[in-house]
Order: structure tokens, then C-alpha cells, then sequence
């Protein structure tokens, strides 16, 4: 989904990467429309656009539209009669959305969910909507739904809970989750319950006010509707079919929304920064803590600064989703992790559906890049090389690296395939996901091949 501000820069985007490895036709785009209303003050008087005596300032109506647009234009039903039986709902700035995707999957096909929530610890009070479960009185039907964090407190207050949201003493989290609006839907029952509704969720407004008495905005605010909302628009038996599957945050969580300056801030009250840097790092950190579960030896780098903002970078390994999708994968890809000894200076990168690695040993920079179909075992490989490393860039014209304050300089890697005569695997300086790095800086490559 898409607004008018977005709609063009991404069409570029795919278009420019050649739509990550999909089809064209795989993607279809869905584009808000111009916003609603905003409204100036509690009698709900509507703004004029600046400088516009005869135009109405509008607002964007929210994310919860994305259920209205997937009913008109059809989106949803077409997925169904396709075959699909699945449908996620993610929000793009939070890289980490798929690594849980297919546990989730697992979760919602054993209780056969027609909606499942991707949920983590919480603490009571944080900023961040809790997953509850509300009793209607008088009809004594449930819903399991999210509740926004700042209605959440007085919600508890008036219904039996003096204290309202405090951490429970065993585990040192709240009682409720925190919903991070990653919603897997089961398909059949989305559609049918996107023909009684028509995807339109409940609106409410949120204003910020400048004074104590709650007569004056800080800015317009306007009608806005979000997409966890959607229980609402079950009966109370579908509602029985709504659940939630928790999980821990450094695992799906880590969104890029913040400037430096905002994320520092956060940093320093103890808030995870949700930047550019801490972004990419903690894509890293999760593939490195799974490897590290099931018995890898893996030593993480010393924690560094970019831009004000704290990290541990490294070693950076990148698992591609056809090497291995989830832990239970890794596991097998891995069949011997006590043999897996990887520097924390280094990094790993692998792509190969039929690639094994029963042990090597890194230090440096090492790309396992096989074709489908090809079978390849990695065994008794030592790699010792300068490998790639970081170096603080805060001039380069190129905002992904201006904004996370550094560059890679690929000085030297080893590249593994499986078959020698094939020409088709892309040369490792010609990757496009690998754009980050220093044209000024020689690189070497070492190639080999196992069989």
C-alpha cells in the first residue's frame, strides 16, 4: 500500500532492482487516497490548506485502510482463487518481519487462526498498543484485540484492576503483549469477512493538546483507523479464532523510523534507538544468536558507534531465504554447529538451497554462492583474509550510507561455488545489494569450488 507521496519513488525502487528477484506480476500495488479532513479543534472545524482559501488541508487516514483496499480492488479475493491460503500484513520499516514468519505460520495452522498478531515482551507502561482480552458484559462474548498503551492503564483501572498495567513479579513483563502489527490472516476467512465489512475499520481521533484543559491543539489532527482493529469486524465465534504467537523482540523487531539525533536521545533514556545503524546491525544479531543457540561458535565484535548511535556490527552473516528460512532450517544446514568457528570480525554470506556447511573456520570474509538445484557440502574450510570491514562515511552523497554513518570496504573475500563452469551466478562485485561499498578501495577475490 501506497500513498500519493510514496506511490512514484516506489514503482522506481522495484523497478530499479528489478523487483527483488520477483515477478512483475507478483506485486501488486494498492494506493491510498488523498487523506481526509483534518479538524482544528474539539467542534471538529475543518482546516484550510495554507495559502488555499477554497482547499481543505488533509490528513493521511491510516494504515487500517489497507483492508478497504484489498476488498475493492479485488486484491484479496484474487490471492484466494489463485490458491493462496495465507496472507501477512507487515509494516516495511521493521526489517526483522519475516525471520518468525514461518513460526507464526506453524501457530496459526494448529489453532486454526483466522487472524494471529506477532507480539513481544512488553513492559508495563510502554509505548506500545498491548494484546488483551476483552469481555463484553453484558453479551459475555470475547475478542482478543489490541489495545492502544494510552488507554490501556485507565481501561484496567475501571474494570477490577486498581493498579492498571505493572509487570508481572515472575517473568518482570506486563500481562499483556506488545503488539508490533504483523497480522498473518487465514485467507478463506479474511475474504468473507472483507465482503461483510468492506475492509472499513472503526475511526477515532488523537489529539495532542497545548494545555492542561484539552481546548487547544498542538497541530490539526483528523479521522484515523489502523489495521489491528480488525477483530472488531468479527462475530464473537470468529473472534474465538483471533490469538496471538510472542516472541522475543531481537528476534522481529527492530524498525528504522528515526533520524540519528532522535535515535541517540532514545538510546540514552534506555529505548532501543530504531535507526538506520541499529537496524542493519540487529539484522545481523539475530542470524548470529540463532547460530549461537544451537551450538555455533560465534564471538560477536566489540560494541562501536555511528553517528552517535551504539552497535555491535558484527560478524555480519547474512542466511539468504533459500538456504534456510527459519531455526529448525538452520539446524539442518548446520549439521555439526560444534564445528562452526566464525571471528567476530568477519562475514558470511550464503545463498544455495542444496548447500550443507559441515564446518569451517572464518576469520574475514567468506560468500557461499550456489545455484538452485546444485548440490554443494562445505567441510574442513579454513578462510583467513582481510575481509570487509567498516569505515565512518558522514559525506558520501548516497543517503543509505549518509544516514547510517558508515561504508564497507570489501578488501578481500573468499567466494565459494559449486560448479566452476557456471557462468550464471553474479560476480561478487556486481551484486547490487552489495552498492554500500567504496569504488576507491581494491578488491581481491579468491574463488574456488567444492563439489
Amino acid at each position: 500500500m501506497t500513498s500519493g507521496d510514496t506511490n512514484e519513488k516506489t514503482i522506481e525502487l522495484l523497478k530499479y532492482n528489478n523487483y527483488f528477484g520477483m515477478k512483475e506480476s507478483q506485486i501488486t500495488i494498492v494506493q491510498q487516497g488523498a487523506g481526509v479532513p483534518a479538524l482544528e479543534d474539539n467542534d471538529a472545524k475543518m482546516c484550510l490548506a495554507p495559502g488555499e482559501p477554497s482547499l481543505l488541508l488533509t490528513k493521511p487516514h491510516g494504515h487500517g485502510d489497507i483492508h478497504s483496499l484489498l476488498h475493492e480492488h479485488r486484491v484479496a479475493r484474487k490471492w484466494k482463487d489463485s490458491g493462496i491460503k495465507w496472507a501477512v500484513l507487515f509494516q516495511d520499516t521493521n526489517g526483522l518481519a519475516f525471520h518468525t514468519l514461518p513460526l507464526m505460520l506453524g501457530v496459526s495452522a494448529k489453532k486454526n487462526l483466522i487472524m494471529n498478531s506477532l507480539a513481544v515482551p512488553r513492559k508495563a507502561k510502554q509505548a506500545i498498543g498491548g494484546i488483551a482480552k476483552l469481555k463484553n458484559k453484558k453479551t459475555g462474548e470475547y475478542k482478543t484485540i489490541n489495545v492502544e498503551y494510552n488507554q490501556l492503564d485507565p481501561l484496567l483501572r475501571a474494570n477490577g484492576f486498581p493498579d492498571g498495567d505493572v509487570n508481572d513479579k515472575e517473568t518482570g513483563f506486563s500481562p499483556f503483549p506488545g503488539n508490533i502489527n504483523q497480522l498473518l490472516f487465514k485467507l478463506d476467512d479474511y475474504c468473507l469477512a472483507l465482503e461483510k465489512s468492506r475492509g472499513l475499520m472503526p475511526e477515532f481521533v488523537n489529539p495532542k493538546y497545548k494545555d492542561e484543559k484539552k481546548m487547544v491543539f498542538k497541530k490539526p489532527t483528523r479521522l484515523e483507523c489502523m489495521m489491528q482493529d480488525f477483530p472488531t469486524v468479527l462475530d464473537w465465534k470468529e473472534a474465538l479464532r483471533v490469538g496471538f504467537t510472542s516472541i522475543s523482540s531481537e528476534f522481529c523487531f527492530s524498525p528504522v523510523k528515526n533520524a540519528t539525533v532522535d535515535g541517540m536521545a532514545l538510546q540514552e533514556n534506555g529505548t532501543h534507538p530504531a535507526t538506520a545503524a541499529s537496524g542493519e546491525a540487529d539484522q545481523y544479531a539475530a542470524v548470529r544468536k540463532i547460530m549461537q543457540k544451537i551450538g555455533c561458535k560465534i564471538e560477536d565484535a566489540p560494541e562501536t558507534t555511528y553517528l552517535g548511535i551504539k552497535v555491535i556490527p558484527g560478524p555480519a552473516i547474512v542466511l539468504k531465504p533459500n538456504f534456510a528460512l527459519c531455526p529448525a532450517e538452520i539446524r539442518q544446514r548446520f549439521p555439526h554447529p560444534e564445528n562452526i568457528k566464525i571471528s567476530p570480525r568477519s562475514t558470511l554470506v550464503v545463498r544455495g538451497e542444496k548447500v550443507v556447511i559441515k564446518s569451517i573456520d572464518l576469520d574475514g570474509a567468506l560468500i557461499i554462492d550456489v545455484k538452485d538445484g546444485k548440490e554443494c557440502i562445505v567441510e574442513g574450510v579454513v578462510v583467513e583474509n582481510e575481509g570487509w570491514t567498516r569505515a565512518r562515511d558522514t559525506d558520501s552523497d548516497k543517503e543509505i550510507i549518509k544516514m547510517r554513518g558508515y561504508h564497507v570496504e570489501r578488501k578481500d573475500q573468499t567466494l565459494i561455488r559449486g560448479d566452476p563452469e557456471d557462468k550464471e551466478m553474479s560476480p561478487i562485485s556486481e551484486m547490487k545489494s552489495f552498492e554500500d561499498t567504496d569504488p576507491n578501495v581494491e578488491s581481491t577475490t579468491t574463488e574456488c569450488c567444492i563439489l
